[in-house]
């Protein structure tokens, strides 16, 4: 990976503090750097060509949240598209999800990871921001 999860999940928890108090950006941050992350992974095999699914892939992202701006693959011939996602309780959890598109015989293997921060309530907001962008992935 060529971003760090855990960085962009402080990011976005200390945005969405600061969204209910002007200065709960940096309490929340700070918390968030001491929570656990809930991660999962799923895997989905789908018929088109590589490009047309990392397209596909930035479509959706960018629909159900924002996606982020990758420096390059470093020659790696896998591609990834990267993105923040609401998850949780009304969606006001942020997850990391990434996309990483390999060629397949008949189309292209993504592997999609979600990554959220757990506090004492299991939310499980990294697992479901993987379903949800897994299904949208899914319905060609």
């Amino acid at each position: 990976m060529t971003f760090d999860e855990d960085e962009l999940l402080s990011r976005a928890l200390g945005d969405v503090g600061g969204r209910v108090r002007p200065s709960g950006r940096r309490g929340a941050e700070k918390g968030a750097r001491r929570l656990r992350k809930d991660v999962f992974e799923v895997e989905l095999v789908v018929s088109m060509p590589p490009q047309a699914a990392a397209d596909k892939a930035e479509q959706v992202l960018s629909e159900l949240g924002s996606v982020l701006d990758l420096d390059g693959n470093g020659g790696d011939p896998d591609r990834q598209v990267a993105g923040v996602v609401g998850s949780g309780v009304a969606n006001l959890n942020p997850a990391v999800v990434t996309v990483t598109i390999r060629a397949a015989s008949e189309g292209s293997r993504l592997v999609i990871r979600g990554a959220a921060k757990e506090g004492l309530i299991k939310q499980r907001a990294g697992e479901k921001a993987a379903k949800r962008i897994a299904a949208a992935l899914a319905s060609e």
